[in-house]
């Protein structure tokens, strides 16, 4: 794959600090919209079904027994996800402070849950393509934030290309242009790439190390 120029950014957006911020606000949002969403469900829920009891609503727990059991669930999955979130969030901003948005692939092949809508691959992977022909290691990604069970979950609109910031064989952030959509990505065979990285001049090598991206994450 091409080496990043530092500087360089994705055609129409705003530069890699802004998109970084964006990144930020994104799964901050996302964090707490879903954990209040199932705070609200979970917690609420009673209180609301007592309410409309008194109200002589007796049947409302019919309807307010499930979801205050999918609330407790959300909850409690949300709350789960957030070290890795933070993790996540954190890998992006180091990775998009040593490199930026130039290198573009227009083409994925989608591997692991390649035909998946609402289910959950346990690892996805896909191999990015460069225009004039070059080829990525498989890489595993993690959509950054992931989008909720009901969605599909691949980032929309990745298949008509993204832009990625960083080093395959290390790791780089992927920026979907269609959607605005971020993800994190790493080789899938983390042992399997090494020699790649040890190939690595020095100056790839210490933007990787900048980026703390010379050990698996994802």
């Amino acid at each position: 794959m091409p080496e990043n120029t530092q500087g360089a950014h994705a055609p129409g957006t705003s530069g890699t600090a802004a998109l970084r911020q964006k990144l930020t606000n994104r799964m901050w949002w996302a964090g707490i919209r879903n954990t209040g969403i199932y705070a609200l469900m979970a917690f609420g829920g009673p209180a609301l079904g007592a309410e409309l009891t008194r109200a002589g609503l007796s049947w409302i727990f019919i309807i307010m027994g499930p979801v205050v059991f999918v609330g407790i669930l959300g909850f409690i999955a949300s709350l789960y996800t957030i070290p890795l979130a933070v993790t996540i969030t954190g890998s992006c901003r180091k990775t998009l402070a040593q490199y930026s948005f130039d290198t573009f692939c227009p083409q994925i092949t989608k591997v692991d849950g390649a035909e998946a809508t609402k289910g959950r691959p346990k690892n996805m992977t896909l191999t990015l393509h460069t225009a004039d022909g070059q080829e990525s290691p498989l890489m595993r990604i993690n959509p950054a934030p992931r989008r909720g069970p009901w969605h599909n979950p691949w980032p929309e609109g990745i298949e008509n290309g993204l832009y990625i910031a960083g080093d395959p064989p290390f790791g780089a952030v992927g920026y979907v242009p269609s959607s605005g959509a971020f993800l994190f990505m790493q080789p899938d065979d983390w042992d399997a790439t090494a020699h790649d990285r040890r190939q690595a001049d020095r100056g790839r090598t210490a933007r990787a190390q900048g980026a703390e991206l010379t050990h698996r994450i994802i």
